[in-house]
């Protein structure tokens, strides 16, 4: 059954990313309501976590306490939701970082200005655009063995997380899996482990406080008071952590997050047509994130070719960027209509795959 308030909260952090790129891409750097109004999508990434936790490690907790949760249908689920996505994402970044660089090489973007680090690769954009580095971002080994593909440097959240989502089931096998499975379990958790490091592990309490509030459902006043304070809090930990990103502030906004997602365990039951239509569009949110930064770098090459170009804080250059989000953000939902809406179809075969085609009919 689909929760229409934790797919909106998805969808609206899904848009926080997108339109942070665009206006790192295309203004001047400044501050004021509006650059912080827009600045939130780091902020969003960490709920991203949360969510996903809560969503997926507690799918992990719930199948382990009822003695259900096989690897063959794990690892399809999970590879099926991640690569449906994530190599057409691969391979259209492939395409548009080539017609960029061979059209607009000269423009600060493609030539690596520094100004743009933070959002797109500083230097040596050709370099990361070669078949070892597509590999090792579909394998889930960006930022850990490989960069981050071409100019698509969202793709660093999903490496961490699927470093989340095989640690946590590994841990368990460890402690209360079958005797013959432990000390394989044990083994791969300490190599994913050591391979991931402190700097991809540091997010995992954040992901993993979305996995504790799945165990807690209905143990939380499901108000509108306790929804609109949580609401609150999470607001004003978005801020903190936009002004000052720091473990401390990422803490406080996981755990309000996680607050927040607990409040709405039962779902928000009255009629909305905005809510139903954020529900929606949380359908196409991974592709959304998955493919906006490679045509965000493009469209601003083409827009402000040189750095010192960028767009003053004027209110037509501020519409313009929102129009450029929802541009954005449809060409989100038409990618999704052809990758991430055939998920379903995707996991049996990886099952079979798997496990074999007994474990697909007993699906």
């Amino acid at each position: 059954m689909t929760h229409r308030s934790l797919n909106a909260i998805r969808a609206v952090a899904a848009v926080l990313v997108v339109v942070y790129h665009l206006r790192t891409l295309l203004m001047q750097p400044g501050d004021g309501f509006l650059y912080a109004l827009t600045g939130l999508g780091p902020a969003a990434v960490l709920v991203f976590f949360v969510l996903s936790g809560y969503w997926v490690g507690g799918s992990v907790l719930n199948a382990f306490r009822r003695g259900t949760f096989t690897w063959s249908r794990y690892l399809s689920a999970r590879l099926g939701r991640l690569w449906i996505v994530l190599i057409p994402a691969v391979l259209l970044t492939a395409v548009l970082d080539h017609l960029g660089l061979a059209l607009l090489g000269h423009t600060s973007i493609y030539a690596g200005d520094a100004a743009y680090h933070d959002t797109v690769p500083a230097s040596d954009l050709a370099g990361r655009l070669d078949p070892l580095t597509a590999l090792g971002n579909v394998t889930f080994l960006q930022t850990m063995v490989v960069h981050t593909y071409g100019t698509n440097a969202s793709l660093w959240s999903l490496a961490y997380e699927a470093v989340y989502y095989a640690v946590l089931p590994l841990a368990l096998s460890t402690w209360r899996g079958k005797t013959s499975t432990r000390v394989v379990c044990a083994a791969v958790l300490v190599a994913v482990l050591l391979l991931a490091g402190p700097k991809v592990l540091m997010y995992l309490p954040v992901w993993l406080l979305g996995a504790a509030a799945s165990q807690f459902k209905g143990r939380v006043p499901q108000t509108t008071a306790a929804r609109a304070t949580a609401l609150a809090l999470v607001a004003g930990a978005m801020y903190l952590t936009y002004a000052h990103y720091s473990s401390i502030n990422v803490l406080v906004l996981a755990g309000a997050t996680t607050a927040l997602v607990m409040t709405l365990a039962t779902d928000i039951r009255r009629d909305s047509r905005i809510l139903d239509g954020l529900s929606r569009y949380a359908e196409s949110s991974y592709s959304l994130y998955a493919i906006h930064l490679p045509i965000a770098a493009l469209i601003a090459a083409i827009l402000t070719p040189d750095v010192n170009a960028r767009w003053a804080p004027t209110p037509g250059h501020w519409l313009a960027l929102a129009a450029l989000t929802a541009g954005l953000t449809v060409a989100g939902w038409a990618f999704a209509q052809v990758t991430e809406r055939h998920t379903d179809r995707l996991r049996p075969v990886l099952t079979m795959i798997l496990h074999g085609p007994r474990e697909k009919s007993a699906a």
